[in-house]
């Protein structure tokens, strides 16, 4: 785990610390910026932004988080259409 990983999860104090902002989950992580173009995602679509945001949390050692499930980019990416 890399040192900010290991500050942040030593830090966490509740659910929300890991929020992109005290309204926004964002990808479940905060440390996670992969922006979303468009939200009429096809399921190739979908499958692209996974693995371009699970590549940035594997990059940041966010997976290595003990908070961090990747759980929460399929459940924003199941949600996504309903923001249209």
């Amino acid at each position: 785990m890399n040192r900010n990983t290991i500050n942040c999860a030593c830090n966490r104090t509740n659910e929300q610390h890991c929020q992109l902002t005290p309204s926004v989950k964002g990808w479940g992580c905060k440390f996670l910026s992969t922006p979303i173009d468009h939200v009429n995602m096809t399921e190739k679509e979908k499958a692209q932004l996974f693995s371009k945001v699970y590549r940035e949390a594997k990059q940041k050692g966010v997976i290595d988080c003990p908070h961090y499930r990747s759980i929460f980019i399929d459940e924003v990416l199941e949600n996504i259409n309903q923001y249209s």
